[in-house]
């Protein structure tokens, strides 16, 4: 798809009174395009067109963009001359620190007078003691006019003279793309050959992070249940042969990658379960799921912002890192509660859907948006102990 040129209704530019944002993106992920899809109409609602660009499109993305995109490979002579041409009035930086282009870009950019903004989390949680990670980010925290981050928590581990510029989009996906589901939990099972009575759901990409999720700790405790009726199902992709080799086959399935356009075998997925459980690293896997009101079981960790959507003993557990036992624990006891199950599975789609809808999500953007291109970042944002 290299130089493909994706626009909504097929004009060749923007209509003179629009402003324009370009957002400049690493890999753009299969879940963020219903995403931007949404954020591109509601941006034309309000004066604004959102241009994307990006050195990949994930391949197996099934989604249409409906909104300005192009595939570009990073150099910085490239995007220098792609935002000379579209000349817009803020860019969003939604890159990696380590995507070596953003040096060189934001630097470019201040030149250029052009005001920028980083959309990003706070800090990299993988690394949370690293002194030079912390210097690099207080760094660019430092050159941008704005900042979007993943949630509201994530703002006291911003230097304090950077939060003024500070707004929270509280990071999710776009619940308005999942589909009604209307068959049965019983029905869904049929159709997609699962045979247990409770089932424990995991989804994500195993592999990323250095296999940071954990699923090996799901695959252990369930070599070692034999409570009958009571299944794993593993779903994504990264999953190791080391791994596959584990599975209990009595009560694991591994169903491996899924995307389709209208999400609906992966909804049916989530709507057939009963409980998620990512070990680590629970992102954007544990929206999904307290969308579909299930309760989520993880171990404390190197988390990402998403973990906040979790309140222990309210919409799910959060047990001791590395402790399986009390993971199994925590497990089994919500399969066999039904009740509290339920409770919890309620009270994880209320809490989602108040924390983190497209909506608010969005508003965090406009809210940045509008300051940084009126140059009120000074006097607007979210301060916290300032």
């Amino acid at each position: 798809m290299k130089g493909c040129l994706c626009f909504a209704d097929g004009r060749t530019g923007a209509e003179p009174s629009m402003r324009k944002i370009v957002l400049v993106s690493n890999q753009v992920m299969h879940y963020r395009v219903p995403v931007y899809n949404w954020f591109a109409r509601r941006f034309a609602e309000t004066g604004w067109e959102l241009i994307v660009r990006a050195n990949q499109l994930q391949k197996e993305n099934p989604h249409a963009p409906v909104f300005d995109f192009k595939e570009m490979e990073f150099g910085i002579a490239r995007y220098k001359d792609e935002i000379e041409a579209i000349d817009p009035d803020v860019v969003i930086l939604f890159l990696h620190l380590r995507d070596r282009i953003i040096w060189p870009l934001v630097h470019w950019l201040k030149l250029r007078r052009t005001p920028v903004v980083l959309w990003s989390k706070a800090m990299n949680y993988d690394q949370p003691d690293s002194l030079l990670s912390r210097g690099l980010y207080a760094y660019m925290h430092s050159l941008v006019d704005g900042l979007i981050l993943y949630s509201e928590h994530e703002l006291p581990r911003l230097r304090r003279r950077h939060r003024h510029k500070a707004f929270p989009a509280n990071n999710t996906v776009n619940f308005e793309s999942y589909p009604d589901i209307r068959e049965s939990k019983a029905e869904i099972k049929r159709e997609l050959g699962i045979p247990f009575d409770k089932v424990v759901l995991s989804v994500g990409r195993m592999d990323v992070g250095g296999g940071r999720k954990n699923v090996g700790h799901l695959i252990e405790i369930f070599r070692q249940i034999d409570t009958p009726g009571t299944g794993l199902v593993i779903v994504g992709s990264g999953v190791s042969s080391e791994a596959l080799s584990a599975l209990n086959p009595r009560n694991t399935i591994y169903l491996g990658e899924i995307h389709d356009p209208r999400n609906i075998r992966i909804s049916k997925i989530f709507k057939m379960a009963d409980l998620f459980s990512i070990p680590g690293h629970a992102g954007l896997g544990l929206n999904q799921a307290f969308y579909w009101g299930l309760p989520v079981v993880t171990e404390a960790g190197r988390h990402p912002p998403e973990i906040h959507y979790l309140v222990d003993g309210r919409n799910g557990y959060m047990v001791p890192e590395g402790d399986v036992n009390e993971l199994r624990r925590r497990i089994l006891q919500l399969l066999a509660d039904d009740d509290l199950r339920q409770e919890f599975g309620r009270n994880a789609r209320a809490d989602i859907l108040r924390h983190a809808s497209i909506v608010k999500m969005f508003q965090g953007f406009k809210d940045c948006i509008d300051a940084v291109a009126d140059g009120r970042c000074g006097r607007r944002g979210a301060v916290v102990g300032a």
